[in-house]
């Protein structure tokens, strides 16, 4: 598993990239009773597919992100899935495969380890790269700081800013410069919707939300917020158009950057 270079630096997926970190009240919002089975961002030259398979006791199954881009004038296509394992009728997995086609048809197995308070604290490699993410909650916020081949050399930060079980603000620090101290990347602010975010659910969220979030941030775009409550409608100065379907869920998201539009569909089981 190697370190995939983030679209900071492209305006149009920088909607997207941004959409997935979600700022919100959260206190009044009540659980979601359904479950996401996809959610699709639509731009003029790129589509991403997120798409969500859950057990019979509803815990994440499988997770895979397909990427359709035509933003260097050729078409490109990518798709990677993350596979979990549990240990009967844990809630948290013990164990995922990751698999990607650049990878020459194999998987990489990761081993998962928690904290006491049953929350993601440790994501390894078992493939021999280096690979590791620590998490950490310093203050109720969440860290994420992952090794590529295991030194700081070829590192990412991650930090959640999170008020009532929101997140409000995002800080991303990375290595451009081996043996140099790591740029600050990001720095986004979010604001509120009473919408609720159609991929939270406590036992999902609580455990494995911040391992969840840190892999599609290291694929190729991720739109879709697995620890807010909420749903949220505007960041990094960008506002958001929220629609509802008939049973008052999260079906669309739309907005505008600099005269390009795109938006974000959701489906449900």
């Amino acid at each position: 598993m190697t370190m995939k270079k983030l679209p900071f630096y492209l305006p149009f997926v920088l909607f997207f990239l941004y959409s997935c970190k979600k700022s919100n009240s959260g206190g009044g919002t009540p659980p979601t009773p359904y479950y996401l089975s996809s959610a699709v961002a639509l731009s003029p030259q790129q589509r991403i597919v997120d798409s969500f398979h859950y057990d019979t006791l509803n815990r994440i199954d499988t997770f895979t992100q397909s990427i359709y881009d035509t933003t260097s004038g050729s078409p490109m296509f990518n798709t990677w899935m993350v596979q979990f394992a549990y240990q009967g009728a844990d809630t948290r997995p013990s164990w995922y495969n990751y698999y990607d086609q650049p990878l020459g048809g194999y998987g990489d197995y990761h081993l998962l380890s928690y904290d006491t308070d049953d929350r993601i604290a440790k994501d390894t490699s078992l493939s021999g790269s280096g690979y590791v993410t620590y998490f950490s909650y310093p203050n109720n916020n969440i860290a994420a700081t992952t090794f590529y081949e295991g030194t700081p050399d070829n590192n990412l930060i991650d930090t959640l800013y999170v008020g009532s079980g929101n997140i409000d603000r995002e800080a991303v620090y990375f290595s451009d410069i081996p043996g140099q101290p790591d740029v600050q990347e990001a720095n986004v602010h979010f604001t509120d919707a009473s919408t609720a975010n159609p991929a939270y659910h406590a036992a999902i969220s609580n455990s494995i939300g911040p391992l969840l979030f840190n892999l599609t941030f290291n694929g190729n775009g991720d739109f879709v917020d697995f620890i807010s409550k909420n749903a949220f409608n505007g960041a990094a100065g960008i506002n958001y158009t929220l629609s509802t379907d008939s049973k008052g869920r999260l079906a669309k998201m739309a907005a505008s950057v600099g005269g390009t539009s795109g938006t974000i569909v959701f489906t449900y089981y």
